[in-house]
């Protein structure tokens, strides 16, 4: 099975919003093993629009349209199915009364444009939206099976997983796949691609890498005709991953970068404070945006750069700890000379001081938002390997 991905409206090709819709489809048809060969923005034209669904209704298995399901005149993604396959939509009284319940629920009254979301055609199967007031079409065509849901992302990311994933799924019966993200840091996609390189071109178990905030992310997918063969052989593949680049695994699946430095951190009975200068406090956000955090980074203290000062970046790392009484500090100094406009020559210092020293220097020429960012994962990189050193 193929796929191909519609991203329906005027506001993409015009540079208004960006196609994450697309991104998070794609990687949710890879953990089913449907390939996606194409995506595609159309803007809100009903004749190409139909023209282009003749084209991928040709071309693929699974065609999925995301956008053009809202009340509005511009809104053609329905008109579009429907002339394409050349079945006449109407209004279905089940859904219908749906809508007016929807708005009902809020003390509105449905306008009665919005009666359009509940066209069906003949062929089509509703989708049922639990958050918003357009349900989605599942059509089967031929060999085609035809999704449109909205462009809406939170909509469309529930539509989903409730309603289209079952149906996928169903549709590659007796194929059972089962994968797992390994998540790495301290190591570029490059770099990884290169350590794994005959790994990678194996056809089976499918693996990709992804450049993440949090480092590298490499997703193994395996098959098979039952769900043990599926899971051994993925996990075969994961241990000869592990061989090859296990020091830079931080995690897997649900574990974030956050949350294993701060596991990594219990372990070891120790408790951390951050000075920050130039990073605009992103390393310490980072830990902070996992509940419970507060037990091992105990506080931190930001500023836009470092003051004229004698104190060397290990004094400043041990005066943090001195001050929060922690047992580890962790200074992250960022210099930066702009070289032309938006563009920054920089230096990143991360050192560690306590029950365990550690001192690095990185430099990177980027963006200044990007420099930042860069620094809270710099830092994690940092005081992992030095937590894994006791």
């Amino acid at each position: 099975m193929r796929a191909q991905i519609l991203s329906i409206g005027d506001e993409l090709l015009g540079g208004y919003i960006t196609d994450t819709n697309a991104t998070w489809l794609e990687q949710q048809l890879a953990l089913l093993n449907i390939p996606v060969d194409q995506v595609t923005h159309v803007g809100d034209n009903l004749d190409r629009l139909v023209v282009t669904l003749q084209r991928v209704i040709g071309e693929a298995d699974l065609v999925i349209c995301t956008g053009g399901v809202g009340p509005t005149e511009d809104d053609l993604t329905r008109e579009a199915i429907a002339a394409a396959l050349g079945e006449v939509p109407v209004v279905d009284p089940q859904l219908l009364d749906g809508i007016r319940s929807f708005f009902a629920g809020r003390n509105l009254t449905m306008p009665e444009r919005n009666a359009k979301q509940a066209w069906q055609i003949p062929s089509s199967v509703p989708l049922h939206n639990s958050i918003g007031t357009a349900p989605g079409w599942f059509v089967q065509y031929g060999e085609t099976a035809i999704a449109a849901m909205p462009g809406v992302p939170r909509e469309m990311f529930l539509m989903y997983q409730e309603q289209l994933l079952p149906r996928l799924q169903s549709l590659r019966a007796g194929t059972v796949i089962r994968s797992t993200t390994l998540k790495t840091i301290g190591i570029g996609e490059s770099l990884a691609e290169e350590k794994l390189h005959d790994i990678i071109r194996r056809s089976d178990p499918v693996i990709a890498t992804y450049a993440k905030d949090d480092g590298v992310h490499i997703r193994v997918t395996a098959s098979a005709d039952n769900e043990a063969s599926a899971i051994a052989h993925r996990d075969a593949c994961v241990s000869e991953i592990a061989a090859r680049i296990g020091e830079t695994i931080y995690g897997r699946d649900a574990i974030t970068l956050p949350g294993s430095l701060l596991s990594l951190l219990e372990s070891k009975g120790l408790t951390i404070g951050i000075t920050d200068f130039g990073g605009g406090g992103r390393f310490a956000a980072l830990l902070a945006s996992e509940s419970g955090s507060g037990r091992q980074m105990i506080g931190s203290f930001m500023a836009p750069s470092l003051p004229p000062t004698d104190q060397g970046p290990a004094d400043t790392a041990a005066e943090v700890a001195a001050t929060l009484a922690t047992d580890l500090g962790l200074a992250i100094v960022v210099t930066e000379a702009e070289e032309q406009p938006g563009v920054f020559a920089s230096s990143i210092l991360v050192t560690i001081a306590g029950r365990c020293e550690a001192s690095r220097t990185f430099p990177i020429r980027s963006a200044h938002e990007d420099i930042q960012r860069r620094s809270a994962l710099l830092a994690a990189e940092v005081l992992r390997t030095a937590l894994l050193s006791i």
